[in-house]
């Protein structure tokens, strides 16, 4: 198919630059040798017969596997003499009009035909050398496709079993401290991981879901931790089937903020999400603990990178004296699947 297409495309450049040769190359002759129009027009015609010829040698050469250049102009030097002598020996020996002896007309022909093959040759190989570089192109970026995609596919694999395992830990300390609140927050997990398998082959899932699945997560952390864990949803709900993020973005988010954070009822940890301008952030007052030895550095640094992948951008991470926010500008949403 490949052959097909760039064969498709030389005799293309030949129909386009075979006039145009033709042109350049009787032009001069036609002035020093005063030719009428009408000479003039049949010179013209018969030299695009020529090179369009000469153009079909070196295409048909390019076919049968002469892709060496070097191979294809020895070849297509030897098929041009050949044209050169028939031309002059065969058409137009004896032509009343020579006002030049055979010897002189016959080298002046080499040397003509030589030149224009020359042109033929080098506007071919510039169109197979483009072709070559055009499809290594479209193979470097399918193959950074796949690379990206395989990365993407990674990183989303590391989110699941992470949080996961905290969600039964967290199950497993009320089963022991208070039965009532572990049915609750068993309910709840299960709506949760239900809603999260629909969206654990997508890349990006749409606004409103990533906002359900992050509602539903902050609902079961305040099953665990009571008035100290408080949290604020400021997104209109008009803009949340027009958006999408990365799936388990914001949940991701909220869920660094519990993990890193003092929450006690005297200090309670407050996460704020709002939207402005197309922009999303989840924020939260600042109350680092002393001694966080539960991060693995994998949450921000997954979403920094799937993010990367996704769009091309970067998200805006911004840490003040009192307050922690990261901010991500949401993809218009075409389909589930970016």
């Amino acid at each position: 198919m490949g052959s097909a297409l760039s064969i498709k495309k030389q005799v293309r450049v030949a129909l386009y630059t075979t006039p145009v040769i033709a042109a350049l190359t009787m032009s001069p002759i036609a002035i020093l040798q005063r030719y009428s129009i009408g000479t003039y027009a049949a010179a013209v015609s018969f030299t695009m017969t020529l090179v369009l010829f000469l153009w079909s040698i070196n295409i048909l050469l390019w076919y049968l596997g002469a892709r060496s250049t070097a191979r294809r102009t020895l070849l297509s030097v030897l098929v041009s003499f050949g044209l050169a002598f028939f031309v002059v020996v065969v058409l137009f020996s004896g032509h009343s009009s020579m006002s030049v002896s055979p010897q002189v007309n016959f080298h002046f022909h080499l040397i003509l035909f030589f030149a224009v093959n020359v042109v033929v040759i080098i506007v071919q190989n510039l169109v197979i050398s483009r072709e070559k570089n055009a499809v290594m192109e479209l193979e470097n970026q399918a193959l950074k496709l796949k690379n990206m995609e395989a990365v993407n596919q990674q990183l989303k694999q590391q989110i699941q079993p992470h949080f996961l395992f905290n969600s039964l830990s967290t199950l497993k300390s009320l089963m022991a401290a208070d039965p009532e609140s572990a049915e609750d927050y068993l309910i709840r997990l299960s709506d949760f991981l239900r809603a999260s398998l629909s969206s654990h082959t997508l890349n990006t899932i749409p606004l409103g879901d990533e906002l359900r699945l992050t509602i539903n997560y902050l609902e079961m952390q305040k099953i665990r931790c009571g008035n100290a864990l408080r949290f604020i949803i400021r997104v209109p709900e008009e803009v949340w089937t027009s958006y999408s993020l990365p799936a388990f973005s914001l949940q991701m988010l909220a869920e660094n903020a519990i993990k890193h954070n003092i929450l006690t009822l005297y200090r309670p940890l407050i996460i704020t999400v709002t939207w402005q301008d197309g922009v999303i952030t989840v924020s939260n007052n600042l109350q680092k603990k002393e001694t966080d030895t539960q991060g693995t550095g994998v949450g921000l640094v997954n979403l920094q990178e799937r993010y990367r992948i996704l769009s091309g951008n970067n998200i805006i991470i911004e840490e003040k004296e009192d307050t922690f926010s990261v901010s991500i500008k949401a993809l218009e949403y075409a389909s589930s699947d970016h």
